[in-house]
């Protein structure tokens, strides 16, 4: 089972990226990386906002 999440669900209006992974973690992690490289997030920044909304986060992966 593949699971996905896209950046435009999760709450930036114009990015169409969507991230895959076999686990919850996988999708996070990818998350992650893309959250850095694509909208200037550092590490530390990243961090406290998924520790503030995994919960929503969660809610929006989808599995195929």
């Amino acid at each position: 089972m593949t699971l996905s999440l896209n950046c435009k669900d999760a709450g930036d209006p114009v990015c169409t990226h969507t991230m895959y992974g076999e686990t919850e973690e996988e999708i996070l992690e990818n998350a992650k990386k893309h959250g850095i490289e694509v909208h200037g997030y550092n590490e530390q920044a990243w961090d406290e906002e998924i520790s503030k909304n995994k919960d929503h986060f969660r809610k929006l992966i989808k599995s195929s």
